[in-house]
């Protein structure tokens, strides 16, 4: 038996959570909590990377989650896959990732990750808030500013129903009480107190299985 759980938070700059200092991201926190729950020592490495995308996060999966040898891997992408921005350049009027794209990725992602021996554990993308600098895209304003994280979230859970592997429901929980939007204040990322919510609900879905 391995002296540690180890943990690969595989995601984008929410997991990656550089606008709050490290040991206040929910990956930090969790790692404290689960290693208290269980009594043996948890890792949670943060695999999170700025601006990413499904169809980028496959081209390091193998660096960034495999090679760690995890026995859990949180795969948490979808606000840039479903996002008219671009990282170089001015908003697009689609989005980064199409659906189809989105789907495939994720079930490839499940694959590649069971077939390592790691239990692949899906988390939905959290909903953006009205501070998001883009808020006013034509696009936003016809149809509701989440209309496409709402399709990528609801994909991202028939991609688990489907594979029968645990769902981290952020978005559900982020839409269900709209009150926490104050925890996203440029839109997207959270707090501090946005990541102390995000872990507890992390930890709660993960003891589950551990």
């Amino acid at each position: 038996m391995r002296a540690k759980i180890v943990i690969v938070a595989f995601g984008d700059s929410i997991t990656k959570g550089d606008n709050v200092v490290p040991q206040e991201r929910f990956t930090s926190i969790a790692e404290r909590e689960l290693t208290r729950l269980i009594g043996k020592q948890v890792k949670v490495i943060n695999a999170g990377v700025n601006a990413d995308i499904t169809t980028l996060a496959l081209q390091r999966i193998e660096h960034d989650v495999l090679a760690q040898r995890p026995d859990f891997v949180t795969v948490m992408f979808g606000v840039n896959d479903a996002g008219f921005f671009r990282p170089d350049g001015p908003p697009a009027d689609s989005p980064r990732v199409e659906p189809s794209e989105y789907e495939r990725n994720l079930h490839k992602m499940v694959e590649v990750i069971s077939a390592a021996g790691a239990l692949p554990i899906l988390g939905t993308p959290l909903p953006m808030s009205q501070s998001y600098w883009l808020a006013d895209l034509p696009q936003y304003r016809k149809h509701g500013l989440n209309y496409l994280v709402d399709q990528y979230a609801e994909i991202m859970r028939e991609v688990a129903h489907e594979h029968d592997i645990p769902l981290i429901d952020l978005h559900r929980a982020f839409s269900d009480d709209l009150s926490l939007q104050a925890f996203l204040p440029d839109g997207i990322h959270p707090n501090a107190q946005g990541h102390a919510f995000i872990s507890k609900i992390y930890v709660s879905e993960l003891m589950k299985v551990i």
